[in-house]
Order: structure tokens, then C-alpha cells, then sequence
């Protein structure tokens, strides 16, 4: 078996189990959702969630497992990836879910799902760090692969991150109310300031009983913000005051 502490979970597997409890973490890139799935398999009780429906997440482990179809796709990712417990959980990325599901009730996609939205507060920082990752290649801290391409400024581009920002939020909130889902809510700087107290939340929320001793692994997700990042805010606000 794969370490489910590994930063990418993809090939993870658990022994195989019955799924009585599923949910899915809604998200936009940058948002904090990378911690919180972390957080939530440190807790050993949530399962190992992972953008199981990136399409070339899909594609590699569609491969390894000898399906093709979405529907075997599904019961196979449920199959091998639900904790002992019982407990399934995915992340998925708007672009991912729209790319796979277009659009469809999320509700029918995974047995008798929960879900939890996890959003940023603080819009302009992480458009500087959608911007600064997908030039460098680093998604996390600890990528150190591509340590020596030092990013540049961009205002069209984190303009451009900002916008998209506003955009999916705003579909996955579409998306909810058209189906009638009321997600339980995160807001990433509210789990950076109170980790366990963020887990305990959603546990919750999911129906999972914590214990009173849980005590959450110092995550692998490093915050990446730095005195670059502070410039590029800085930067990027003086330049919108002056036009």
C-alpha cells in the first residue's frame, strides 16, 4: 500500500469495503483544498479524498484497472478507495467536475453524498498563487522539481485567475441550489487560523463522531505565501488604484 500521508494519494488503495457514507470537497485551485483533504485522512476516520475526477487522474487509473467506463470507473474508486470505516471522499475542482459530469446532480454521481465547499476569502491572494504555481509547476511547497524557475509578475494573468475565482464559485452555488444541496462551508483562512477545530466541523457535518483525543498530523501542505506573494499583492493593488 501507497502512504496515505503522501502528498498525492492518487494509487492509494484501501482493503476493499462497503461505502455507507460518501462526500465530495467542492473547490476552486488555490483555495485550501489540498490541506483540508490532507487534515481529513490524517484523522484516519474520512477516507483518502483526492481529485479522483481530474480527467488524467481518470485516464491513469482507468488504465491500471482495466475499465472503461465512467460507471465502472465509479465502482471501482469506491471499491478501493473507501477506509475501513466505510468512508469515501473525493475533491473535485469545477473544471474536473464539469469536464466529467457536465454539469449533472451531483447527488447521483456517489451514494447518498455529503458535500463541503471550501472557498478563500481572501480572492487577490489566491489568484497570485494560481498564478505563481502554474508558472513554476509547484503545487505544493515541498515540490522542489522545478526549484529554479523563479515566476514573474502578471497582471493580466492573476486579472484573468480572478476572474475565473468569481466564476466558479458562483456555478458550484448554482449547482447547489439547483439541486437542492446545502454544503457544509469552510473558508480557508477559518481552517488555517483553527485546524482541528475546521476537521471537527466537518466530520461533523458528515456525520462522523471524532474522538475527544483527536489530534491532527502537522500537514505535508506548506503554505506557500512569501514576501513574493506579498509584493505581487501590493503590487497589484496600487496598480488597480492608479488605473
Amino acid at each position: 500500500m501507497n502512504d496515505t500521508n503522501s502528498p498525492d494519494r492518487l494509487f492509494f488503495e484501501f482493503e476493499r469495503s462497503e461505502t455507507r457514507l460518501s462526500y465530495m470537497v467542492c473547490s476552486i485551485p488555490r483555495s485550501g483544498s489540498s490541506l483540508l483533504c490532507e487534515l481529513l485522512t490524517d484523522t484516519g476516520l474520512a477516507g483518502a479524498p483526492a481529485e479522483f475526477f481530474s480527467p488524467s487522474r481518470m485516464d491513469v487509473l482507468k488504465q491500471g484497472w482495466g475499465v472503461q467506463t465512467l460507471d465502472e470507473y465509479v465502482r471501482e474508486l469506491l471499491a478501493r478507495k473507501t477506509s475501513p470505516n466505510g468512508v469515501f471522499g473525493v475533491k473535485a475542482h469545477w473544471s474536473q467536475y464539469n469536464a466529467v459530469f457536465e454539469g449533472a446532480d451531483p447527488q447521483t454521481v456517489l451514494p447518498s453524498p455529503r458535500f463541503v465547499f471550501i472557498t478563500r476569502g481572501d480572492r487577490l491572494r489566491q489568484a497570485v498563487s494560481w498564478v505563481r504555481a502554474l508558472q513554476t509547476r509547484r503545487f505544493t511547497a515541498q515540490d522542489r522539481s522545478q526549484a529554479g524557475r523563479r515566476p514573474l509578475y502578471d497582471r493580466e494573468g492573476i486579472t484573468q485567475k480572478l476572474r475565473r475565482i468569481d466564476r466558479e464559485e458562483k456555478v458550484w452555488e448554482k449547482l447547489f441550489d439547483r439541486y437542492g444541496i446545502v454544503p457544509h462551508r469552510v473558508v480557508y483562512e477559518d481552517l488555517v487560523a483553527a485546524e482541528e477545530g475546521t476537521v471537527r466541523g466537518v466530520l461533523g457535518a458528515l456525520g462522523l463522531d471524532p474522538p475527544v483525543d483527536l489530534r491532527l498530523v502537522p500537514p505535508v501542505h506548506d503554505r506557500q505565501a512569501d514576501e513574493l506573494s506579498d509584493e505581487w499583492v501590493e503590487r497589484y493593488l496600487a496598480e488597480a488604484r492608479t488605473g
